[in-house]
């Protein structure tokens, strides 16, 4: 059942993306997301009142279908909102608060169940997606379509989103490198439960705490973000060496012996994952095109769900053949390598790109 609703939660955003993409770049957004925050809600609701597996199942990848169009959709309008040259500022703003509610959102979830049982949750997550839905229409601007006659025949496309990733110096060694950390870093995932409470012997609260100090350090590295340069060549910079940073954390966190070792470590892999966030979501916007913003970040979201995917199957693979250390330890290096690999050679190409760029 698990991995069923694990998949009906994931699938859609892959298989969606190109249509979602297309879709968000043609229509007014307002209207649109404030449409889909609609539906979503009432599926929710469907869900709080049919409790079979299938339904449930069902829903949740009804669900996600929204999702697919939603977050390109809010993704795209963002830099809108912000202005071209606020977009940093933004999305410090946008993934501090994201932090917030992914820190905060499983504790809260795990006391209304406890207290109200399993519906309730979702009654209030109907009514949170029925309040974004009136401030989205309550907005004072709004992303347009792109205009038909004036924009180019490859830019109307539905993979354009995905061709201009491959062909841009700057996009492309961010996006290559955030997916394979991303493979590394939920094979972690998977083998942080038991490596903390079966390899350190902590309880089942350490293991929460150090959920929740990796959570903290987000927030706080995204908030510290909103002082990068929006320069693309210093965003790529700030992207990879962070990634490196966070790489060699998780293998010395496979180190510790105690679990009290394991909370500052954990920390400031969160503070450094939080400038990765910024950084690249900021070089996404801009350094694409208004008109192909919805593509870019659907076809970067369906990337980063695919390989956060094959990282469960891969975290489920190693914790059957190795120890959930050797996990962090693998996971570490792996990392690591990709950005030695890929990092210097992709820098490179960017460089050249920032100095034909120069007048």
């Amino acid at each position: 059942m698990i991995a069923a609703l694990s998949i009906a939660a994931a699938l859609p955003l892959v298989l969606l993306a190109p249509f979602a993409g297309y879709v968000v770049d043609h229509v007014p957004a307002k209207t649109f997301l404030a449409l889909l925050c609609g539906a979503e809600g009432l599926v929710c609701v469907g869900i709080g009142l049919w409790h079979g597996d299938l339904a449930t199942i069902s829903l949740m990848a009804l669900l996600t279908c929204g999702v697919a169009f939603s977050l390109p959709g809010y993704s795209a309008l963002v830099p809108t909102l912000s202005g071209e040259e606020n977009i940093v500022v933004a999305q410090s703003t946008l993934q501090s608060v994201q932090g917030i509610a992914i820190t905060a959102g499983p504790a809260i979830g795990g006391l209304l169940v406890g207290a109200f049982g399993q519906s309730w949750p979702l009654y209030l997550d109907a009514a949170s997606f029925a309040l974004a839905g009136l401030g989205t229409m309550l907005l004072r601007t709004d992303r347009r379509p792109i205009n038909r006659v004036a924009t180019e025949k490859t830019e109307k496309e539905m993979s354009a989103g995905v061709r201009l990733i491959l062909s841009d110096s700057y996009l492309r060694p961010v996006v290559v490198t955030v997916a394979v950390f991303m493979l590394s870093i939920g094979a972690v995932n998977v083998a942080e439960v038991f490596f903390i409470t079966q390899t350190l012997h902590a309880s089942d609260l350490m293991y929460g705490l150090v959920g929740t100090s990796f959570g903290a350090g987000s927030i706080v590295g995204a908030l510290c973000a909103r002082r990068l340069s929006q320069a693309p060549l210093s965003l790529v910079r700030v992207a990879l060496l962070s990634i490196a940073f966070i790489s060699i954390l998780l293998g010395a966190v496979g180190l510790m012996e105690h679990v009290a070792y394991v909370f500052p470590l954990m920390a400031v892999t969160g503070f450094a994952v939080g400038i990765v966030n910024v950084s690249a979501s900021t070089l996404f916007a801009v350094q694409t095109p208004e008109a192909l913003r919805g593509r870019v970040f659907a076809a970067t979201g369906a990337l980063f769900t695919s390989a956060e995917i094959s990282s469960m199957v891969l975290g489920g693979l190693l914790l059957s053949l190795v120890a959930p250390r050797t996990v962090f330890q693998m996971g570490g290096v792996f990392s690591i390598l990709s950005v030695l690999i890929v990092g210097p050679l992709e820098l490179r190409t960017s460089h050249r790109a920032h100095q034909a760029r120069r007048p």
